[in-house]
């Protein structure tokens, strides 16, 4: 009995231990986007931690409705990079004042306008055959564009640069590195309980290393001790003709990143995919909808998730959704979330670089079974030259670009995508359209055999 109980309260640990670092993950996926965003209108201390306060909450339900209804399996759901990208290039194109209020006024519709889409397209079984254009190529340009795509912000936020200034310091630096190479350790030795951990164990020792050298900065603001999210905090939602165009745009891309999430998280845990793309799609559609109504970033399922399980081996969905749980709980409390956010950003990046090594690795592997097929080796070359140097392009060089296609111009992630996508089903239309036509060519030459019964009557006259 004493022996069942104990492997029961060793479970319950596990469990607790889990839960937490799935908490701890999906805070860092919710952490830099309100804080931009923020930044980009102006909005004052308190704005700021109630946008941070309501993105935690919708990303704590979307994560835990797609888990439990949607496509069922452990993916975080995080503010969208092509969501994100449009508020920071629009919030350059007005003043600081009721003009940006009404300019996120107008972001809310949006957002509600592309989860109708979203509801409309998975009802009428849409998205199943966007599907069918993941191909391999698809799949690994996408992970390695991923990674291209987030690999500045996090070396550069591992060596400090942002955190109080643009510059490099060694005091935040050394850290920092010192928290990747403990996150490394641990998660490369053969006890299952540092390996499985290993993430949850790198924030407490990053924050307990900024802690000591007084490197975490005290929070100035002051909030109250329980709130509830607020729902239009912008302002009632606001038409735009030019912000309907940019969401009818935005809308593929959403789905892109939520196929390939699907995708490479499936592979990461081991499961036989699955047709669970109409109910993801539904899912996400209220979602975008949560997005609206708490006035937050539009929340999409983030790829990197299956670096994280790949890196600690995490594929239970119980303990996913009591860390969703954890989060939706801590959002409630304003003192918390400040808490929360009190992780220095140096830390979160030096533990999602373990991450995001494992989704490297996995882009690469995509491209295992085609490296000796000269054609395909050409659509990623073009998809990847196209992608990364999208992701140069200054955004102060699309002031003259109509804003429907400014959203896909700045994503270089989705740039390399769609040209993978159009290269590829491209050549595939004409190399049927080639071997029809030598069809059609072989038969006209083919003569005409003579029917054996007329052979046998022409030599019976004879």
């Amino acid at each position: 009995m004493s022996t069942s109980r104990l492997k029961r309260g060793k479970a319950g640990i596990r469990l607790a231990l889990a839960s937490v670092q799935w908490a701890f993950f999906i805070l860092t996926g919710g952490l830099v986007a309100p804080i931009v965003v923020a930044a980009a209108f102006h909005l004052s201390g308190p704005e700021t931690v109630g946008l941070l306060q309501r993105t935690l909450t919708v990303i704590g339900i979307s994560s835990l409705l797609q888990v439990v209804f949607g496509h069922k399996l452990p993916i975080l759901e995080g503010p969208a990079g092509v969501w994100w990208g449009v508020f920071i290039l629009l919030a350059s194109s007005v003043t600081e004042g009721p003009a940006s209020f009404t300019l996120l006024r107008q972001m809310e519709m949006g957002l509600l306008i592309s989860g109708i889409i979203m509801l409309l397209l998975s009802a009428f079984r849409i998205i199943g055959h966007v599907k069918k254009l993941f191909t391999p190529v698809v799949t690994g340009t996408y992970l390695l564009l991923l990674i291209f795509q987030f690999s500045s912000s996090i070396v550069k936020g591992i060596l400090g640069v942002g955190y109080s200034d643009s510059y490099i310091h060694a005091q935040i630096a050394i850290p920092a590195i010192a928290t990747l190479l403990f996150t490394f350790i641990c998660g490369r030795l053969q006890i299952a309980f540092f390996r499985h951990f290993s993430v949850l164990l790198g924030v407490i020792f990053g924050y307990i290393a900024f802690r000591l050298l007084d490197l975490i900065p005290a929070s100035p603001v002051q909030m109250q001790i329980f709130t509830l999210p607020t729902w239009f905090a912008w302002g009632l939602p606001t038409y735009n003709s030019g912000i309907l165009l940019t969401t009818l745009v935005i809308v593929l891309p959403l789905l892109i990143n939520m196929i390939a999430a699907i995708v490479i998280v499936e592979k990461a845990a081991g499961r036989a995919a699955q047709n669970v793309y109409r109910r993801a799609g539904l899912v996400m559609g209220i979602n975008q909808l949560l997005s609206g109504l708490f006035s937050t970033v539009g929340c999409v399922s983030n790829s990197h998730t299956a670096g994280f399980i790949a890196s600690t081996q995490m594929t239970k969905r119980l303990p996913f959704i009591l860390g969703c749980l954890v989060i939706i709980g801590t959002s409630f409390f304003p003192f918390f979330t400040v808490a929360l956010a009190s992780i220095p950003v140096p830390v979160a990046f030096a533990v999602i670089f373990y991450s995001f090594t494992h989704l490297l690795t996995a882009g690469l592997r995509e491209y295992e079974t085609i490296l000796k097929e000269e054609k395909k080796l050409l659509i990623i070359g073009v998809s990847l030259f196209a992608g990364v140097g999208s992701m140069f392009i200054p955004a102060g060089s699309l002031a003259h670009t109509p804003d429907v296609i400014k959203p896909i111009l700045n994503n270089g992630l989705i740039v390399g995508v769609l040209t993978s996508i159009v290269l590829e089903q491209g050549i595939r239309v004409k190399d049927r359209f080639i071997l029809f036509l030598k069809e059609r060519r072989e038969q006209r030459t083919i003569p005409r055999e003579r029917n054996p019964q007329h052979g046998i009557n022409d030599q019976s006259v004879l």
